[in-house]
C-alpha cells in the first residue's frame, strides 16, 4: 500500500523480510530534502487488517474518481466524506503514533507491476518493492 508520494514513494505498507511493515522516508528538515533510505517498523495483523480495509475504500474511490464518476472533493481522506474511512484513519494513526525507534533502515527500489489495464488512467499502479539494508 502506498500512502504518500512526493517525488516518489514516501510511506506505506509493504513486506520486508517476509512480514508486513510500515515504511516511511524521513524528511531531513535541515536540508529540506527526503532521505535516500526508508525507516521500517513491523506491524501486527490487526493494524494490517485496518489498513487493508481503508486501502480498499480508497482504491474504490480512486477508480470512480479517475473514471470521472465523482469529484475530487469526495476523496475519503477529506474528513467527513466516509465515516468508516475516518474511523480507520484514527485507529491507524493511533497505532503508528505508538511506534518507537525504527527496527530497520533500508533503501528501496519500487517497480510498477506489468499488465494493469483494468485501472483507469491516473490511478496509482500496483507496485513491488525490493529492499536493501541501508
Amino acid at each position: 500500500m502506498i500512502w504518500e508520494t512526493y517525488d516518489g514513494v514516501r510511506s506505506g505498507l509493504a513486506s520486508y523480510r517476509g512480514t508486513a511493515h510500515y515504511f516511511n522516508c524521513p524528511l531531513d528538515r535541515t536540508r529540506g530534502e527526503y532521505a535516500d533510505f526508508f525507516e521500517l517498523w513491523p506491524i501486527n495483523q490487526a493494524l494490517l487488517g485496518l489498513a487493508n480495509e481503508q486501502w480498499h475504500i480508497y482504491r474504490a474511490w480512486e477508480r470512480r474518481f479517475h473514471s470521472g464518476d465523482v469529484p475530487l472533493e469526495t476523496h475519503p481522506g477529506h474528513r467527513g466524506q466516509n465515516a468508516r474511512y475516518d474511523e480507520l484513519d484514527d485507529q491507524i494513526k493511533r497505532e503508528l503514533g505508538s511506534f518507537g525507534a525504527p527496527s530497520y533502515r533500508a533503501h528501496a527500489d519500487f517497480l510498477v507491476r506489468d499488465n494493469q489495464p483494468d485501472l483507469p488512467e491516473g490511478c496509482l499502479r500496483e507496485m513491488e518493492v525490493s529492499w536493501v539494508v541501508a
